[in-house]
Formats: structure tokens, sequence, C-alpha cells
């Protein structure tokens, strides 16, 4: 199934940006395909992680990243959709 996923990052942005990571938003969506709800949520965090590492990357930012991140954050929405046919 894949599902679009909300995610709230307000909390994160401060500590990122004065690492150096510039470009988010407050809130992002991702779609994902996974095979329940908690695969999607994780999925989603993986691909938030990606975008991140895209910006810059530093021993910091990794760190933050495995460390606090899920602390940081919210997921706000989570929707299955079906493709449209």
């Amino acid at each position: 199934m894949i599902y679009k996923v909300t995610i709230d990052t307000t909390e994160s942005l401060l500590i990122l940006n004065k690492m150096g990571v510039h470009g988010l938003k407050d809130t992002v969506y991702f779609f994902v395909e996974a095979d329940n709800p908690d695969e999607a949520c994780h999925r989603s965090l993986d691909k938030l992680k990606t975008s991140i590492i895209e910006r810059n990357l530093t021993d910091e930012i990794v760190d933050y990243l495995e460390d606090e991140l899920h602390h940081d954050i919210k997921t706000t929405g989570l929707i299955g959709v079906s493709p449209h046919l």
C-alpha cells in the first residue's frame, strides 16, 4: 500500500539551521510504499534523513540524525492512498 506521511519538523529546524542545513520546511510530506503504517513512518524518517544529508553532511549532522532527530519531529498525518488506476 502507498501511504502519505506528514511530518512536522518545526522543533528540529532551528537546530538544523545552526548546523548549516537550510531549505527544509516546517511540514514535509512523503509518499512511501509500505506493508503497514509503522513501516511507512520508518521509511518516511529515512527519506527525511536522506533529504537532510543531501543538503549538508558533517559528523555533527550525522550524530544528530542518529541520536536526536526522532525526538524532535512528529508524524502528524498518515493516510493510505490508492494509486490511480
